[in-house]
C-alpha cells in the first residue's frame, strides 16, 4: 500500500514522540485517517471518528489493543518463556469474555467505594508531602506522583510492602514492551522484570485461592476460579494476566495523570496561582489535564469486517490506531483546543477511553489526582517549574514525565 507524504512521515517513536501535536493538527486538517506503513495500521485522529470506533466493539475488536508497535527481539521471547503465556484480559477482550473479566473489579472501583477511600488517599498524600516539604525541591515523580498510586493500588490488591517494588518495576516493564524503542539488552531486562512480577502474583493467586482475604486479588480469584479444586495452569495464567495488567494500568496511568497535570500547571504559572487561590477549580484542572495530555495517548483496535471511517475504507483484519492525544485537541470539538485552561468547563474526552472499555479505575484515578493537587496547593503553593527540560516516557501507549523537580 502506498502512503501519502504525511503518512510516510509519521514516526511516533521518533520525530513525533516528544511533541506530536503539530503533526496531529495537520493530520486532522488534511488527512484525518491515513495508513502508516511503519505501524502497519490505519491512524485515526479526529474526535468523532475515534468516538464512533470505540462505540462499535463488534466491528472494531479490542483483542489486539496493546499489540507491539515493532518486532520484539529474540532475547525478549526467551525471557517470556520463563513466565506465563499471554491470555486475554478485560483490556484485550470483547463481548462476554470482556464482561466476565471486568466484573470482579467493578465493586471496589465504583464511585461510592472510591469516595470511601478518599480520606486514606489524602492521609497518604499529606504524609508524602511532609517527607520532602522542608527540602526546597524534590523529584515529585519519584517522591509523590508515583508512590501515591503505587501504594494505593498495592493496598487494594493486598500486596505486601516487601513486594511492592517488584510489582512496580514489573508492571512498568510490561507497559514498555513493544511500545518503547528499547535496546535488545534493555528490552530483555524488562521482560525478565515482568516475568518476576508474574511469578510474584502467581504466588498471591494460589494463596488467595486457598485462603481468601479482603482484597482485589481475592475478588478476582473468587470470580474467575470459584471451584475449590487446585488451579489449573490455564486458570493461573488467566488470573496472573488480568491481575498484572490491571495493577500496571492502575498505577502507571494515575502517576501520569497527576504528573501531566502538575507539569502543565507549572508550565502555566498563572493557572497554578489561580488554583492555589481557588481550590474549587481542582476538579476542572484534572479534567483539562486529562484532555490536553492524555495518559494513554493511543490504543489499537482491529477491524473484524470491512468498515468505512471518515470516507476511508478499512479492510477486514486491519489494525486501527486510535489517537486519543489528537482527538482530545480536535478543534471541531473543543473551542481553542490547543490552549490549556484549568477553568475550562469539563466535557467528555478520551482521557480514560470511551464505550464499554472505559477505564474501570477512572473514578479512583480522578480521586487520587484531585487529592494530589489539593494537597500540593495547600502545602506548597510556591511551586515553580524546574529550569531543565522535562523528559517524558518514551512510549506510544503511556505518556507522562519521567521526573519532575520543581523548587519552592
Amino acid at each position: 500500500m502506498t502512503g501519502s507524504e504525511l503518512a510516510e512521515s509519521y514516526d511516533p517513536l521518533g520525530a513525533h514522540l516528544a511533541d506530536p501535536h503539530p503533526f496531529y493538527a495537520e493530520a486532522r486538517r488534511s488527512e484525518p485517517v491515513f495508513f502508516s506503513a511503519r505501524l502497519d495500521a490505519w491512524v485515526v485522529t479526529r474526535f468523532d471518528d475515534v468516538d464512533a470506533i470505540l462505540k462499535d466493539p463488534e466491528v472494531f475488536s479490542s483483542a489486539h489493543s496493546l499489540r507491539p508497535v515493532r518486532q520484539l527481539y529474540p532475547a525478549t521471547f526467551a525471557a517470556f518463556a520463563e513466565g506465563y503465556p499471554p491470555k486475554p484480559d478485560h483490556i484485550t477482550s470483547d463481548g462476554e469474555a470482556h464482561r466476565r473479566l471486568r466484573a470482579p473489579y467493578t465493586k471496589r472501583l465504583s464511585p461510592a467505594a472510591v469516595k470511601a477511600l478518599e480520606p486514606s488517599i489524602r492521609k497518604r498524600a499529606e504524609g508524602l508531602v511532609e517527607s520532602f516539604a522542608g527540602e526546597g525541591g524534590a523529584d515529585l515523580v519519584a517522591r509523590y506522583t508515583s508512590p501515591l498510586p503505587v501504594d494505593t493500588t498495592a493496598d487494594l490488591f493486598g500486596i505486601a510492602p516487601a513486594d511492592v517494588a517488584t510489582a512496580k518495576s514489573g508492571s512498568e516493564s510490561l507497559f514498555q514492551l513493544g511500545s518503547a524503542d528499547l535496546t535488545e539488552a534493555d528490552e530483555a531486562a524488562a521482560a525478565r522484570e515482568f516475568v518476576a512480577f508474574q511469578h510474584l502474583m502467581a504466588g498471591y493467586v494460589r494463596r488467595r485461592h486457598a485462603d481468601p482475604e479482603d482484597d482485589l486479588v481475592s475478588d478476582v480469584v473468587a470470580a474467575l476460579a470459584p471451584d475449590p479444586e487446585p488451579l489449573t495452569f490455564d486458570q493461573e495464567a488467566e488470573l496472573v494476566g488480568t491481575i498484572c495488567s490491571t495493577i500496571g494500568a492502575g498505577h502507571i496511568t494515575t502517576t501520569d495523570t497527576i504528573g501531566n497535570a502538575l507539569r502543565l500547571l507549572l508550565d502555566h504559572p498563572d493557572q497554578w496561582e489561580l488554583l492555589c487561590r481557588r481550590p474549587e477549580l481542582v476538579p476542572n484542572a484534572v479534567e483539562e489535564a486529562l484532555r490536553y495530555e492524555a495518559p494513554v495517548p493511543t490504543l489499537f483496535r482491529r477491524a473484524t469486517r470491512p468498515a468505512t471511517v471518515a470516507g476511508v475504507e478499512i479492510p477486514a483484519g486491519a489494525d486501527v490506531l486510535l489517537v486519543f492525544a489528537s482527538a482530545n485537541r480536535d478543534e471541531e470539538r473543543y473551542p481553542d483546543a490547543a490552549r490549556f485552561d484549568a477553568t475550562r468547563a469539563p466535557s467528555r474526552h478520551f482521557g480514560f477511553g470511551a464505550g464499554v472499555h472505559t477505564c474501570v479505575g477512572a473514578a479512583l484515578a480522578r480521586a487520587q489526582a484531585r487529592v494530589a493537587l489539593q494537597v500540593l496547593t495547600e502545602r506548597l503553593p510556591t511551586l515553580r517549574r524546574p529550569d531543565h527540560p522535562i523528559r517524558l516516557r518514551p512510549s506510544i501507549n503511556v505518556r507522562g514525565p519521567l521526573a519532575l523537580r520543581p523548587r519552592w
